[in-house]
C-alpha cells in the first residue's frame, strides 16, 4: 500500500549543520570517533553510519556491521537519501543510505530517547527532512534520533534464494531490519551522547507508524525500546481473515522469483550486478510480510494473544485522512456515483453491508466523493483503534489513543498534504516545527503545538503522556470518553464526534 506521508507542499529541502555552530569534541561510537555541530543549546551529528552500505554483494542482505574508519568523521551534513521513486524527495540518492542523525541537549544527563522513523509508504521519504528536524523536541530535555531504511525494490524484496542466504532463512522485510540495526546502534551507542539506553522511544507516523506497529510485535526487537508512538498508519494488523495473504512469505517469494526472471536474471548474482537505476524504474509495491524472523505470525493474531513486546503505546489519527490517502489507495480520484460501491468493495476487501452504503451514500457524484474522502478517513481510523482495543485486552501496559481534529489556517500557496485535519497533519505540532511551514499561524496553533510536543516528550519521558498539560489524557478502555479529541473547544465541538466502528468487520 503506497502512502504518502510527508507534507508535500513544505519545501523539503534537506537541513544541514548552521554555519554559526562549533564542533563537539569527538564522541567514540561504533566504528570510530564522530564530531558534530554544538549551536550552545542543541548538538547536532548528521550521518552517522549504523550499518554497513548495503551495496555490491550486500544488495538485499540483512545490515551487516559498520565499517571502522580512522581519524574523526565528521557528521555535520546528512547522508544521501535511500534509493527511491518518491516524487517529493529531489535530493541526492544512493544505495549507501543507512545513517541516522541525532539531536541531543548539552546537558550529559541520562535523558529519554525518541527515534523516528519516517513514512512514505516503504517508496520515499528519509530522516532528514525538515519537519523532523528534532532541535526543539531535544530543548524539552530528550534526545531525538531520526534514520534512514531502505525502500521499495531495495528494502523489501524476498526471494528463495535471499531466503535461503539469510542467517535468519528470512527475506522481505530488509527495510525493517534496518530498523531494527539503527535501535541496535542507539542501545549500544546513545550512552555517549547523554541519552538513557533503556528509556527509548520509537515513533513513527504513516508507514513509520505501521513500522511501530510492525516492532511492536517482533522478536527480533525485543528489549530495544521501551515505549511506542504511532501517528495515521498500521496496514499490518489483519482486520479481516482475507487481508492474510498480502502478508504471506510465499506469496511474497514467489512475486520475488518473478521478478527476478523479468529481469532477464538467472540468479541473485545477476540481479545484484544490475545497476540500481534500471532496477528502480521496475514496478513494485514493497510491503511488510510474515516473514518467519521479523513476524513469525499475522500481527492480529500476536496482539490478540500478547506475544507483542511489553511496551506502553500511545496512537491516533486525523479527521481529513481520507483527503489525502483515498486517491493514493484506490488508485484513482475518480470518486462518482457509478463507481462508489466498486471503490468500497476496494478499500473493504469485501462487498459493503446495507450498513456501511447508507452511512456512506453515493447517489450523486458530489455525494459520492465526500463520502469516499470521509469512508477512508473512517476505516483508517479503524485501523489504529483495532490495535489499540487488542492492546487494551492485554492488560500489561496502558495505551493511550487520539483523534487529531485540528484544521490550521490554509496558506497563501494552494496546500495538499498537511491541509485541514489531513494526513501527516499532525507532524509539525509534534515536533513543534510549525516554523517549517511558511503560513501564518496563529496562538490556537502556537499553544497546540507546545501541548502535543509536551505529551508526546512525557511520554518518552515516564510512559504517560500527562503532566500540567490540561486536559488531563486518559487510558484507553474502549470507550469514546477515553479517546483525546486534539483540536480548539469548538474544533472538538464541531468534529470530534468519532466514527461507527461497528459498520467494520474483524478478525
Amino acid at each position: 500500500m503506497r502512502v504518502l506521508s510527508s507534507l508535500i507542499g513544505l519545501g523539503l529541502a534537506l537541513l544541514a549543520a548552521p554555519a554559526y555552530a562549533q564542533p563537539t569534541p569527538p564522541v567514540s561510537v561504533t566504528g570510530g570517533q564522530i564530531s558534530g555541530a554544538d549551536n550552545g543549546e542543541v548538538r547536532t551529528f548528521l550521518g552517522v553510519p549504523f550499518a554497513a552500505p548495503p551495496v555490491g554483494d550486500l544488495r538485499w542482505r540483512p545490515p551487516q556491521p559498520v565499517v571502522p574508519w580512522t581519524g574523526v568523521k565528521e557528521t555535520r551534513a546528512f547522508s544521501p537519501v535511500c534509493r527511491q521513486t518518491a516524487a517529493w524527495i529531489t535530493n541526492p540518492q544512493s544505495e549507501d543510505c543507512l545513517y541516522l542523525n541525532i539531536w541531543a541537549p548539552e546537558t550529559t544527563e541520562k535523558l529519554p530517547v525518541i527515534v523516528w522513523i519516517h513514512g512514505g509508504g516503504y517508496f520515499g521519504g528519509t530522516g532528514a527532512q525538515p519537519l523532523y528536524d528534532g532541535t526543539n523536541l531535544s530543548k524539552r530535555g530528550v534526545i531525538v534520533v531520526t534514520i534512514n531504511y531502505r525502500l521499495g525494490i531495495f528494502g523489501f524484496l524476498a526471494t528463495p534464494e535471499l531466503s535461503a542466504e539469510s542467517p535468519a532463512h528470512a527475506s522481505g522485510n530488509q527495510g525493517i531490519e534496518d530498523q531494527i540495526a539503527a535501535l541496535q546502534w542507539v542501545k549500544a551507542n546513545i550512552a555517549a551522547f547523554g541519552g538513557d539506553p533503556d528509556r527509548v522511544t520509537i515513533m513513527g507516523e504513516s508507514a513509520g507508524a505501521n513500522s511501530v506497529a510492525v516492532l511492536v510485535a517482533s522478536p527480533a526487537a525485543k528489549g530495544l525500546f521501551q515505549r511506542a508512538i504511532a501517528e495515521s498508519g498500521n496496514y499490518s494488523v489483519p482486520l479481516d481473515a482475507s487481508e492474510n495473504t498480502h502478508f504471506d512469505r510465499q506469496t511474497a517469494e514467489a512475486e520475488g522469483a518473478d521478478f527476478l526472471k523479468a529481469q532477464g536474471a538467472a540468479d541473485l548474482t545477476d540481479l545484484r550486478r544490475m545497476d540500481a537505476d534500471t532496477l528502480i524504474r521496475q514496478k513494485w509495491a514493497p510491503r511488510v510480510i510474515v516473514d518467519g524472523h521479523v513476524l513469525r505470525e499475522d500481527m492480529t493474531t500476536t496482539y490478540r494473544h500478547h506475544r507483542q513486546n511489553n511496551v506502553p503505546i500511545l496512537v491516533g489519527w486525523n479527521t481529513d485522512e481520507g483527503k489525502d490517502l483515498a486517491p493514493e489507495i484506490l488508485g484513482t480520484g475518480d470518486f462518482t456515483a457509478a463507481n462508489h460501491k466498486a471503490l468500497i468493495t476496494k478499500l473493504l476487501g469485501h462487498a459493503p453491508s446495507d450498513a456501511v452504503l447508507a452511512a456512506y451514500p453515493g447517489a450523486t457524484d458530489a455525494q459520492a466523493h465526500a463520502s469516499i474522502n470521509k469512508l477512508t478517513s473512517d476505516w483508517w481510523g479503524w485501523r489504529m483503534w483495532y490495535w489499540t482495543s487488542l492492546q487494551t485486552k492485554d492488560g500489561r501496559q496502558k495505551p493511550y489513543l487520539y483523534y487529531f481534529v485540528h484544521s490550521p489556517a490554509e496558506p497563501a500557496t494552494p496546500c495538499g498534504y498537511g491541509c485541514l485535519a489531513g494526513h501527516g497533519a499532525e507532524i509539525p505540532f509534534v515536533f513543534d516545527q510549525l516554523d517549517q511551514d511558511p503560513r501564518v499561524w496563529g496562538a490556537d496553533d502556537r499553544q497546540l503545538a507546545d501541548r502535543l510536543a509536551t505529551y508526546w516528550t512525557n511520554f518518552a519521558r515516564t510512559g504517560d503522556p500527562n503532566g500540567a498539560s490540561r486536559p488531563q489524557w486518559p487510558a484507553f478502555d474502549g470507550s469514546d470518553t477515553s479517546v483525546l479529541r486534539i483540536g480548539t473547544d469548538e474544533e472538538i465541538k464541531r468534529r470530534g464526534v468519532l466514527p461507527d466502528f461497528t459498520l467494520f468487520s474483524t478478525p
